[in-house]
Order: C-alpha cells, then structure tokens, then sequence
C-alpha cells in the first residue's frame, strides 16, 4: 500500500489462474472505466497532484505511527515514530531511493528496498488510478474471475515497468480493489526472505472525491498469519510538499 508489495503474482498456485483463454481486452477497458467510476471517476483521480498520510502501522511486536507522502513526479517520503521518537525514515527522489535510522544524521541509498520505494509512487492503491497505468509504461491484464471465501472477484493482473507484478482483486458489487496479492519480502532491507502475501482493503472513504481504504490487513497467505495492519488515521489531498523532505540528507 504505502510502501509496496513488489514482484510476483504467481496466478498458478495461488488459488487459479483465471480462465484457460484470456478474456478479450474490450473485458478490461470495460472493467477499468467500471473500477474508476466507482473510485470517483477520471477527472477526480487525476486532479490529485499528491497525498500526505499519518498512519499507524501494527505488527506482532510493535506499534508505530508515520507520515506518508507522495506526489505525481513519483517521489514518496515516509517518517517512522514509536512513542514519538523517529527510529527511520526512507524516501525515494524520483531517481534515488534512500534511508535513515532514527539515530543517523545523514541518510544512505536503500538497498534491497529500493524497488518498493519507487513503486509506492506508482501503484494503484496510492496515488495514480488503475486507468493511469499503461499511460506510465506499465501493462494491465484481466484474468478473469477468481472466487475467495464466497466473492467472485474480477482480476487483473499489474507488471510495471520494471517486472515487478500484482494481482488485484476488484469486488464484483464496489468494483474497488478490495484484495492484492504479491510474493515479496515485507521489510526487504531487514529481512530480503521473500513471502506470499494478502493484502485485504477495507474502510473506504471519500478524500477530494475519491474512494481510499483506510485501512489494510497483511497476512501471509499460505500460513495465514498476521503480519502487519496499516490504519490511515489522516489522509489529505493536494497538500503543499516541502522539495527538501525527498532530497537524502
């Protein structure tokens, strides 16, 4: 969500593979203006130049709160709190992705985590609108209809640009992106051991008109264990960005 599930959504093996034939594309041009009507529509999506978040972040051994924020040059900044004090920061510039603990002055280039920090400018369930995707070099397909625990859910399958891959899963009654799933590693630069993950959208509601879930659920998807709840506790849109928050210190 804020900071990506990067690569893989292995249809096979992960619960189907959508129909032996592809739908055809008229499917999926008709499924996006469905999906993006319902978000609010084109001229809403588009008309958000940026988002600043504040967030709080739940896993099995701590709570924290953050600020999020990102723009449409594909820049994002996120600032890490527990009880208040900063324990880490990561941003990525438009061209480099950084990081820094909260007891450092200046911050380094991410590492294994570069990757999700640019695609958090770049994914549907933030910024840009699911129609915006192909317009931004990256591809779309529809993959048909998947059922999970009794919804039979419209999928399309996202690859950006650089092969990193989502499934999303749009419910057949809101036609929002109500579930993902991706084989990716949930903290990258703490851990780079890759798992399948779900990532379960809730509590919509309308900012400048446009449908955001304001609160996400990870779990690991064979074991079905809980790995983190993200819970936005403020989220505007089109606020004044400072440039220097982007810039490594």
């Amino acid at each position: 969500w804020l900071r990506p599930s990067p690569p893989l959504w292995l249809c096979c093996g992960l619960g189907g593979c959508g129909s032996a034939n592809p739908p055809a594309p008229a499917a999926l041009e008709d499924l996006l203006q469905r999906h993006t009507q319902a978000r609010g529509g084109r001229r809403a999506i588009e008309a958000i130049g940026s988002l600043e978040a504040r967030l709080r972040i739940v896993e099995p051994t701590f709570t924290a709160e953050g600020t999020w924020q990102v723009d449409r040059k594909g820049r994002m900044h996120i600032d890490v709190f527990v009880d208040g004090k900063r324990v880490w920061s990561e941003a990525f510039d438009g061209t480099v992705a950084w990081d820094m603990p909260g007891d450092a002055e200046h911050g380094t280039p991410a590492k294994a985590g570069a990757s999700a920090l640019r695609h958090s400018a770049q994914l549907p369930t933030n910024l840009l609108g699911l129609h915006e995707m192909e317009s931004h070099g990256h591809k779309l397909e529809y993959t048909g209809r998947e059922a999970i625990d009794g919804t039979d859910y419209h999928v399309i399958l996202l690859t950006l640009d650089d092969g990193f891959t989502t499934r999303y899963y749009l419910d057949p009654v809101s036609l929002l992106i109500t579930r993902a799933r991706v084989h990716k590693a949930l903290h990258p630069d703490a851990d780079p051991t890759p798992t399948t993950i779900e990532t379960v959208y809730s509590d919509f509601r309308p900012i400048a008109g446009v449908q955001f879930a304001f609160h996400a659920r990870d779990t690991e998807l064979t074991t079905n264990k809980l790995l983190q709840t993200t819970e936005l506790l403020d989220l505007k849109a089109n606020p004044p960005l400072d440039e220097q928050i982007f810039k490594m210190p």
